[in-house]
């Protein structure tokens, strides 16, 4: 998951050269994250298909082979916008595979009791990707410039092969090598198929809170390193912050796996949101200030940190486990195209304005919207919850 989450946790990092350089404005730089995106809409679901027939070890190993030299192809990017979002469409593709589709696939089969916790601390991959990589790349991109950054980040999708290969397994790997003993009950045969979720209020419900969320979420994360350093601060201090952020969404990936063990899905998820909207409002309120800018990103980590988490989590409840590769593969879809576009619509706002400062009310009145319609979400049918029951 850091790894794979490395392509976007940079894209600040890169935001002032690559402008520098050709000319490019924010929107342009910050177009791979909603291209990214893109490809989760519309290859989620076949994603989510591939996963329940091959197995989300297979999907896992081939892509992550495939998204090597993909990524190393961005280092190839320069001139023309075009030779951008060329590379980028080419990962985004790859990038599905190694997406939270496939991880927590494997996670949901595999526990039902500890299911929150264990999605958590799958997912709480991307939180490191911006704590530990995005830091380290501030460094690459000083010393050799931003081709560099890219190519360093194949190398560490290189490096973490051969601990996919080793160490990750799904339900259906473990079955096996036990002979087919333990898979007498699979909970993936259990609950809504695609088209069965469709049909309910709670699908289309949840699919607003994500892309109100999403959007939001988006612009803050991948934005957060220039809005500080425009807000006054050295770039040493708002590359360190925006580290803090990272650490922040371990944190909040971890305390709300623990809470959504215990609460309703609902209530988790909407604590999360609205932590992210308080960001919005004490973002307005940097100028200058580390300490208002440590603020910022330790509320938008935590609440980050909850949303991917709870809309996993929510998911499986609401809707079972016998379509849950293709149904969060959909619900994914949506977030990402929203997470990607926020950013992009927020850079083109920037460029236009010459300032973030009067974006920041508009991001908290879609964060207040998506949390009231995440607490009216309601209950998950209980019969659902039985129903996917597995073991773990």
């Amino acid at each position: 998951m850091a790894a794979g989450s490395s392509a976007v946790a940079v894209t600040g990092v890169v935001m002032h050269p690559l402008g520098q350089e050709f000319g490019w404005g924010r929107g342009v730089v910050a177009s791979n994250v909603l291209l990214c995106s893109l490809a989760v809409l519309l290859l989620g679901a076949p994603a989510g298909l591939l996963v329940a027939r091959y197995g989300a070890r297979r999907v896992a190993l081939v892509s992550q082979v495939l998204a090597i030299p993909a990524m190393a192809l961005a280092a190839l990017a320069g001139g023309p916008a075009w030779t951008w979002y060329a590379v980028w469409t080419v990962y985004a593709v790859v990038n599905v595979g190694i997406s939270p589709i496939v991880w927590t696939a494997a996670v949901a089969g595999l526990f039902e009791r500890s299911r929150g916790l264990a999605m958590a601390v799958t997912l709480s991959g991307g939180g490191l990707a911006f704590f530990v990589i995005a830091p380290l790349m501030v460094g690459v991109e000083r010393a050799y410039g931003w081709r560099a950054v890219y190519l360093t980040l194949a190398l560490i999708l290189l490096a973490v092969f051969p601990l996919i290969f080793a160490c990750f397994r799904a339900q259906e790997d473990l079955a096996g090598s036990a002979g087919g003993s333990s898979g007498e009950h699979r909970p993936a045969e259990s609950g809504h198929s695609l088209a069965e979720s469709f049909r309910t209020r709670q699908f289309w419900q949840l699919a607003a809170v994500m892309l109100l969320v999403a959007s939001v979420e988006g612009a803050l994360v991948m934005h957060l390193y220039p809005i500080l350093s425009e807000a006054g601060l050295e770039r040493a201090v708002a590359a360190g912050i925006t580290s803090s952020m990272g650490l922040a969404m371990i944190v909040g990936r971890i305390g709300t796996g623990f809470l959504l063990d215990r609460l309703p899905g609902s209530q988790v998820y909407t604590g999360s949101i609205v932590l992210i909207l308080l960001a919005c409002l004490l973002a307005r309120m940097v100028e200058g200030s580390a300490m208002a800018g440590a603020g910022v990103a330790i509320l938008l980590g935590l609440g980050a940190g909850g949303t991917v988490n709870a809309t996993a989590y929510v998911t499986a409840r609401f809707f079972g486990l016998a379509a849950f590769p293709s149904i969060f593969g959909v619900m994914m879809g949506i977030f990402g195209v929203a997470y990607g576009a926020g950013p992009s619509f927020v850079g083109f706002l920037r460029d236009g304005l010459d300032s973030y400062a009067g974006l920041f009310f508009g991001m908290a009145f879609a964060a207040g919207v998506s949390a009231l319609l995440a607490a009216t979400l309601g209950r998950a049918p209980r019969q659902i919850g039985e129903r996917a029951a597995a073991p773990g």
